[in-house]
């Protein structure tokens, strides 16, 4: 249907032909059917129009002299403020490369003239409501992006505001999400007689599930870690039933959660699927232990039960804490990081201070990477345990 007869408030349409004849006729056709005609006589008169005022529809002539209308539709398309503007262009030229020609400059449609009034109409029709569905789906979009960017502000939220400050230890950590928002996530909980959780987990998807995924399961092993200050076994257990039988969430989520002993050096940890930790010994050269998995990822089956490993860290030891996002993050050639990079990458650092040994690792991905677009977010945390500590 076409819009109102309100000439006024109808949508703008502006004209360019330099036969005056032509100018009458599609103006008086397009304003009788609601729009708004602003006829112009040639390519720079077009051109100043359309900044003037941004028309919602053009309708171009292609001979036109001094500036033909391939000229004038390319300048338009160059502009960011008129380079969305429908163009339809209206022409005695019937050849095929005219017609080729025409869209290569940008236009959306061709009519050739001798034109029946009847084919214009429905085209400007066809072409303002394409336009308008575009409009709407660039605002959708926007607020979209609005609404993810807030909910990273929010996610952030969950994380750790500071690091917490351990006598003898040094700690570093990062989350770097590949979108907006992040399944990936770490987490320091103070527990009594001053043991500290640590937690490095991945919830197995991506978007906004995985961001509410992580939100809840951030919340649960912070609540179930304080309930049960030494048993990793039992904090995932808890979490694990939540997730599967309370919230029915249907991701999975990976997680390595530790108990530091900061006095004795001591970790007891339970890993729920997650890439093994890896510990770097400073009396044992290059050789890495990985603090493999005791058990499946969190929501895989009820009734899952978790080993616990106990590691204890010595005077100048390293351990770092990482999401599958570094060892498969992916370059040019479709090859991936892998364990043993960040093996070399963590070694090049070693015995500067932690948050130096984090930002060689992260510095490692980025240039392995070399610019290509990574599919997966990336937590990463580093432990160093100095060396003047065990003075009993």
């Amino acid at each position: 249907m076409p819009p109102s007869a309100d000439a006024a408030t109808g949508p703008s349409i502006l004209i360019v032909d330099d036969t005056p004849a032509n100018l009458r006729l599609l103006s008086q056709m397009l304003t009788e059917h609601g729009y708004r005609a602003r006829p112009a006589p040639d390519g720079p008169a077009a051109l100043a129009a359309a900044c003037a005022e941004v028309p919602d529809l053009i309708l171009l002539d292609v001979r036109m002299p001094g500036m033909n209308g391939y000229e004038v539709c390319a300048k338009l398309k160059t502009d960011a403020a008129t380079c969305d503007i429908p163009v339809i262009f209206i022409s005695a030229l019937d050849a095929a490369q005219d017609k080729v020609e025409a869209f290569a400059a940008g236009g959306v449609d061709y009519v050739t003239k001798p034109f029946q009034v009847e084919e214009v109409l429905a085209r400007v029709q066809t072409h303002l409501a394409l336009r308008e569905l575009q409009k709407r789906l660039e605002d959708a979009n926007e607020k979209m992006a609005r609404e993810l960017a807030l909910a990273g502000e929010v996610q952030a939220s969950f994380l750790p505001r500071r690091l917490p400050e351990l006598r003898g230890w040094q700690l570093a950590a990062r989350l770097s999400p590949a979108r907006e928002t992040s399944g990936d996530f770490y987490d320091f909980v103070s527990l009594p007689g001053g043991l500290l959780g640590i937690v490095v987990a991945d919830v197995t998807d991506k978007g906004a599930g995985a961001a509410l995924c992580m939100a809840l399961s951030c919340t649960l092993l912070r609540t179930y870690a304080e309930e049960y200050p030494s048993q990793p076994e039992v904090v995932l257990s808890a979490v694990n039933r939540r997730l599967i039988k309370d919230t029915q969430c249907a991701q999975l989520v990976t997680a390595f959660y530790g108990i530091l002993d900061p006095v004795s050096g001591i970790l007891t940890y339970c890993n729920a699927g997650h890439p093994p930790p890896c510990l770097f010994r400073s009396t044992h050269g290059s050789e890495v232990q990985g603090l493999v998995h005791t058990g499946m990822a969190l929501g895989t089956f009820e009734d899952q039960i978790w080993e616990q490993g106990l590691v204890q860290l010595s005077a100048g030891d390293t351990l770092v804490l990482y999401t599958d996002g570094v060892t498969e993050a992916i370059n040019g050639e479709a090859a991936l990081f892998e364990e043993e990079r960040l093996h070399e990458s963590v070694r090049r650092s070693l015995g500067r201070p932690a948050v130096e040994i984090l930002d060689s690792v992260m510095a490692a991905v980025h240039a392995f990477a070399d610019g290509t677009l990574q599919s997966d977010d990336i937590a990463l945390m580093v432990l160093v345990r100095e060396k003047d500590v065990q003075k009993a």
